[in-house]
């Protein structure tokens, strides 16, 4: 790691941190909202304050990009980060409206083993993004949420084709979307990730 002379704000990194804890929040109610036999208003809208609360860290973390005299990591990469974590957020939020405005019943086991890997992505993205500073252990956490995207890719296919072959051209078009907003996490979360190794060689 280059030589840095200058003591550091690390706040950024707790921003960011707490971007990634809105991702981990809008999952535990999201699949509240997906198990619940009635439409859930109150998760709903609990979501859609985790997104809103999403967005607000992230104007946080430019004003303090741009306050700040050195932080751990340079500035065009945390507004990538950012950009993607609160990407995820807003994609979470997609699913559970679209969820919500389909009136669909519960989801299969493939939905819940989507969340499963999304949550699990989002906790090691949490504990991540607080290592920046150090760039300790982010080799391991890259491969893993390699990992864990490719799992993801994998419960994609599976949803699809059961989609296609238990539902009607209509209702299958309308869990598409879920489903398709679904994958949608994971492939931004993996983006944080690509991005943190590409952040780990340059320091390196």
């Amino acid at each position: 790691m280059a030589l840095r002379i200058f003591p550091e704000d690390e706040q950024v990194l707790d921003l960011l941190a707490e971007m990634s804890g809105q991702v981990t929040e809008s999952v535990r109610l999201l699949s509240e909202l997906m198990g619940s036999p009635e439409v859930d208003v109150a998760a709903l809208d609990a979501i859609r304050e985790c997104e809103a609360r999403s967005t607000d860290l992230y104007f946080s973390v430019m004003t303090t990009v741009r306050s700040t005299f050195v932080i751990p990591v340079p500035r065009q990469d945390v507004y990538i980060l950012g950009h993607w974590l609160n990407k995820a957020a807003e994609e979470l939020l997609a699913v559970a409206e679209a969820h919500v405005a389909y009136a669909l019943a519960r989801p299969p086991s493939y939905a819940t083993d989507q969340l499963g890997v999304i949550e699990r992505m989002s906790e090691l993205t949490t504990r991540a993004m607080r290592d920046l500073g150090s760039l300790q252990g982010l080799d391991d956490y890259w491969y893993e949420m390699l990992r864990l995207g490719k799992q993801s890719e994998r419960i994609f296919q599976l949803h699809m084709a059961h989609l296609l072959e238990n539902h009607k051209a209509i209702p299958a078009m309308r869990r598409e979307r879920v489903v398709r907003r679904f994958a949608e996490v994971a492939r931004t979360l993996v983006r944080v990730s690509t991005e943190v190794g590409r952040i780990v060689v340059a320091e390196s």
